[in-house]
């Protein structure tokens, strides 16, 4: 197949400007002038020839050596007006003279001329021959009838003429006393009046009107050419009886015509781009066919421009049988337009910074093509990206998992991005749920593959939600947003389930989903109805088992649930932003705990530290050392009662904000603690480069040192890294005294979990404090 070219953006030629009424007027006298120069030579010979018949004629009766004169002067003065003419018009005369003075020279041959042939009426008085007399009068009527035909362009040239060559005759005659000799003198008069005076004038006044007409045509002519230029519009009528098209000015252009007429319909279609050409053709003959007055379409053309957009519209005139008489077909060049259309059309549907289909292109396929199945896929804390490598780094990583995409998935599926880190996938045709659970897979491994971008290694992964037409689990799913808000729910529980998986849909999910929103409206309504609380674990030292501080832990009594875990309405809080303003108040409530029980400490007992867990999008999104600053000052609480808990994976970022909002905090007199070491990024580095003073040894390690000696050995090397950095350790979730007694014989300072007290309400705390009870930690036999 023939590839089509792209678009010419070639403009058309100008058009050139409109003459002005004196430049017209210069342009007609010009003519005038060159007309009667074209003249004279036809008229001079003429005269020439004239003037001698005249003299043989006269020869019997007029004196001879007047004759000879008069001749010899006539005839010398027509050669003059021979060379002067041929002067003017092949002598390069036009160039070196102005049309003033040839003007000029035109009206002083005119007066020569009448004078030398008006010098011929006078032999009218001494001639007695009726015959020759007749014949001077004949010669010098004809030689007036014959100026004003011939040489009559020059205006005021003619009743110059005129009066200078009857004049001397009509004198004679006037003067002769002979009525009818006064009479023919009298009707001289009305014939010279009519001849060359009121006949050229006429005749100059319709000449005139005619050029002031086709000027006015030509100027209309020349407005509509450029109004069809400006609008791109050109219009070609095609006569059936002539079997021939006449182009306008404009259609010429656009089709690459050098004639205005044009006799074979082939040559027209021909201009039609060959992959276009049978469609028009057949659109052309169907209106035929049916009798359509109208026709419209658009089409592409190669012409002088290159490759064209044209809209089209035809209009059909019939005779009474019914066969097309004429058509009248106007072109549009709509090459910018659609262009522009299409630049537009790129830009709805298509997402700019990764080339793929955006959320409107998405929306539109979804609705417009067959879906067999909608694939929700979410690139997995890429949010995190953002916040510690800059939104820059963050999308060079969209473009990169959006090329992964394409290689993963077949040229007919679409593939779009929705916005931010969301991406779907639509598959089109048949697809069974192995093939699909295939493509899955393949997409969860590709994109969480690592990235290399500015010597920076970024780890994603990627969660996938499925959902497929008439295959829900319990009902057959037909309308297509059911299905894509089905493969979003699917996607839910893929991250709510480890992330980094795929998830089909099933009814079951959608159940969960319902309970989730129902879950987060209860958050919601539980916040500003205070059903939260905030329970405090004790924390230990291991040497003697003595209270030194605790951690806050927020616990929700629903009204109708009962106790909600931690587990459960956490996530969903974090999730929906909740989190920040529960943190805030948990802040607050801490605070104000730790300064009432520190208050009423005896003198010389150390202070009680009491630890508070931070989220990390209330600590990366919003004014964290205000929040703070704002709920010791609240509480009246020291900010050395306060350790705030972390996690290890804050610390990754490298733009300076976790560092910078540490150190003020810091500054503030905070202890900072990391929560949960040894499940996340561990790394020395971030140890050393930001300002922690406390580990705090996941719980998960706890269970089995006792039984395995590489769950042992791991703790070991946690506690001896935490010394070698000079930070003090904390290990969570000690439930026996065996564990209590390996941490401390390790050289762990401190701990908590439920030998030493489960969480508890505050007032439980409180009277935990005034028993100064301590915990025996010797094992038991």
């Amino acid at each position: 197949m023939t590839r089509t070219p792209e678009p010419s953006t070639a403009a058309p030629p100008e058009s050139r400007p409109l003459r002005s009424d004196a430049e017209d007027a210069a342009e007609w006298s010009s003519r005038l002038l060159l007309s009667h120069y074209q003249h004279t030579p036809q008229a001079v010979i003429s005269g020439m020839a004239l003037s001698a018949l005249i003299a043989w004629v006269l020869w019997g009766t007029a004196p001879h050596a007047r004759l000879v004169q008069w001749l010899a002067g006539v005839e010398t003065m027509m050669a003059l007006r021979l060379l002067v003419a041929h002067y003017f018009l092949y002598g390069g005369g036009r160039a070196r003279w102005s049309m003033r003075q040839w003007c000029a020279v035109a009206h002083a041959q005119t007066v020569l001329s009448g004078v030398s042939w008006g010098t011929l009426g006078l032999f009218y008085a001494v001639i007695d021959d009726h015959a020759a007399r007749t014949a001077l009068l004949m010669t010098l009527m004809g030689t007036c009838a014959g100026s004003a035909a011939l040489i009559g362009s020059i205006r005021g040239t003619l009743p110059v003429f005129g009066v200078l060559a009857m004049g001397p005759l009509i004198g004679v005659l006037l003067t002769r006393g002979d009525l009818t000799q006064v009479y023919m003198g009298a009707a001289l008069v009305y014939y010279v009046y009519l001849v060359m005076v009121k006949g050229p004038s006429r005749i100059s006044g319709a000449m005139a009107e005619q050029h002031a007409n086709r000027r006015d045509r030509d100027r209309l002519v020349a407005r509509l050419e450029d109004a069809e230029r400006v609008g791109q519009m050109g219009h070609l009528i095609w006569n059936e009886a002539a079997r021939c098209s006449t182009l306008s000015a404009e259609a010429q252009r656009q089709l690459g015509f050098d004639s205005p007429t044009v006799d074979d319909a082939r040559l027209l279609w021909g201009r039609v781009i060959e992959e276009d050409r049978s469609r028009v053709i057949q659109l052309s003959a169907q209106a035929l066919a049916h009798g359509d007055r109208e026709l419209r379409f658009d089409t592409r053309i190669l012409g002088p421009f290159g490759l064209r957009d044209l809209r089209v519209v035809q209009r059909f005139d019939y005779n009474p049988t019914g066969h097309v008489t004429r058509t009248m077909t106007t072109t549009q060049d709509i090459t910018e337009l659609k262009a522009t259309q299409r630049e537009l059309h790129t830009l709805a549907f298509q997402d700019v910074l990764t080339g793929l289909v955006n959320r409107a292109g998405f929306t539109q396929r979804l609705h417009d093509r067959p879906v067999q199945a909608v694939l929700m896929l979410d690139l997995d804390h890429f949010k995190y990206v953002n916040d510690t490598l800059g939104h820059a780094t963050g999308d060079r990583l969209l473009v990169m998992m959006a090329q992964r995409l394409g290689t993963c998935l077949r040229s007919q599926d679409t593939i779009a991005r929705l916005g931010g880190d969301e991406f779907a996938v639509l598959i089109h045709d048949a697809a069974d749920h192995g093939q699909l659970d295939r493509i899955a897979r393949r997409l969860v491994e590709a994109l969480s593959a690592p990235c290399r971008i500015d010597d920076h290694d970024i780890f994603v992964s990627a969660s996938v939600g499925i959902a497929v037409r008439g295959c829900d689990g319990s009902s057959t799913t037909t309308d297509p947003d059911t299905l894509m808000q089905q493969a979003d729910t699917a996607l839910f529980a893929a991250k709510a389930g480890g992330r980094s998986r795929h998830q089909f849909h099933s009814e079951d999910l959608s159940q969960r989903t319902r309970d989730r929103v129902t879950l987060e409206a209860d958050l919601r309504r539980g916040l500003s109805e205070r059903q939260f609380s905030v329970h405090f674990q004790p924390k230990v030292a291991l040497a003697d088992g003595r209270i030194v501080g605790a951690e806050a832990l927020l616990r929700w009594h629903h009204p109708e649930r009962g106790p909600v875990s931690p587990d459960v309405f956490i996530p969903v809080a974090e999730d929906s932003g909740l989190i920040v303003a529960i943190g805030a108040w948990v802040l607050r409530d801490a605070c104000a705990a730790a300064a009432d029980w520190n208050r009423a400490r005896a003198p010389g007992d150390p202070p009680l530290r009491i630890a508070v867990n931070l989220s990390p999008r209330q600590f990366l999104n919003h004014d964290l050392i205000g929040t703070v600053t704002a709920a010791l000052a609240r509480t009246g609480c020291r900010a050395e009662w306060i350790e705030l808990e972390i996690t290890e994976r804050l610390l990754l970022d490298e733009r300076g904000q976790a560092g910078e909002t540490l150190d003020g905090l810091r500054a503030m007199g905070l202890t900072l603690a990391i929560d949960d070491f040894g499940t996340g990024h561990s790394a020395l580095s971030y140890l050393t480069k930001y300002p922690i003073s406390t580990l705090k040894i996941d719980k998960s390690f706890m269970r089995d040192i006792t039984t395995r000696s590489d769950q042992a050995g791991v703790v070991r090397a946690i506690i001896s890294m935490g010394h070698s950095l000079q930070l003090d350790l904390v290990a969570e979730g000690v439930e026996t005294k065996e564990q209590a007694c390996f941490l401390r014989e390790q050289g762990c300072a401190l701990a908590q979990g439920w030998l030493f007290g489960r969480p508890m309400p505050r007032h439980d705390f409180t009277a935990l404090l005034l028993a100064r009870a301590a915990v025996e930690l010797t094992p038991t036999a």
